[in-house]
């Protein structure tokens, strides 16, 4: 079976649809106005903290000493599973 361009499934009227709101909107929209900025961006204001970590090399858990590869982040630090409080 040979590949094939995903234009071989759509019909004449669909990709026609889909050209036109792409030129409609760039006609409207000058290149500047669509880069989105910090202020426009909704995500910018989540805290991005991880509640995970995975080190290959390992690292040592600050309550039992342990070295271990995963840690969980438990009360603002990051503990092994068993010191975790699940």
């Amino acid at each position: 079976m040979p590949n094939r361009s995903l234009d071989d499934f759509a019909t004449g009227v669909e990709r026609e649809d889909v050209d036109a709101e792409t030129d409609s909107e760039s006609e409207q929209t000058p290149e500047s106005e669509q880069t989105p900025t910090a202020d426009d961006d909704p995500s910018a204001d989540v805290d991005t903290l991880a509640t995970y970590r995975w080190t290959p090399t390992g690292t040592t858990c600050p309550q039992c000493g342990v070295s271990v590869e995963k840690t969980w982040l438990d009360d603002g630090e990051y503990v092994c599973a068993d010191c975790k409080n699940w």
